[in-house]
């Protein structure tokens, strides 16, 4: 429970955070929070008609691992302009999906439909939100209205099946050149995948803050 007044406010924040880790990860059942270990996410969209990278595609039953073990570094909230800032780093994910995709990459014609697996390392993320304050039930809860993710990672190997219809040779050499050349390709679709996580993750915090009103963790003094 942090109060609003604390001049440490936001490292208590960073703490409560930090703390709700290890329950995310079996899921929370009295808030309606779905395990996070691993995360599900139904599907996740990307369209980029324009520059090096050129694609449409999905993943789809998007299975994360790893999202447990991440670390809070730092949390920022200005309850008078209703910003919220926070930001997280987890040492590994791995994602396991299904997927399609058409386009080319780095001039490279792309298209396949099957599963995907896809390991990133060191991720670093900077979560910038704006919320508001809404009255449930008599009750003061706090609700995202809108949210920009960026983030990094400092390796990626990824395998595609079923790349061009099962053609081995291309699927074989896709393969290859995507692991050669990922950190690069994530560049590319940086700004269409954070708008795709903000969507996703809008969703996951709203729902938990319907169940938890601001004076269970946000106290008024």
């Amino acid at each position: 429970m942090c109060r609003r007044k604390d001049p440490e406010l936001d490292n208590c924040l960073r703490d409560g955070l930090q703390t709700m880790f290890p329950a995310l990860a079996r899921g929370i059942p009295e808030i309606e929070v779905e395990r996070f270990e691993p995360l599900f996410i139904k599907e996740i969209g990307v369209s980029k008609g324009h520059g090096a990278v050129s694609i449409t595609g999905a993943m789809k039953d998007l299975l994360v691992h790893g999202p447990s073990n991440a670390t809070t570094t730092f949390v920022s909230m200005d309850l008078e302009n209703r910003r919220w800032q926070f930001g997280i780093e987890v040492p590994y994910l791995k994602l396991e999906s299904k997927y399609n995709i058409k386009g080319n990459i780095l001039l490279l014609p792309v298209v396949g439909t099957g599963e995907s697996t896809i390991h990133l390392r060191d991720g670093k993320c900077l979560v910038t939100t704006k919320f508001e304050y809404k009255e449930l039930q008599g009750r003061e809860i706090i609700q995202i209205t809108s949210m920009k993710v960026d983030f990094s990672v400092s390796g990626m190997r990824l395998h595609l099946s079923n790349l061009f219809n099962g053609n081995k040779v291309l699927g074989q050499t896709v393969n290859q050149f995507l692991n050669k050349n990922g950190l690069q390709v994530i560049d590319e679709l940086k700004e269409d995948i954070g708008n795709a996580l903000s969507t996703v993750f809008i969703d996951i915090l709203n729902n938990a803050f319907i169940h938890l009103p601001t004076d269970l963790w946000l106290v008024k003094d």
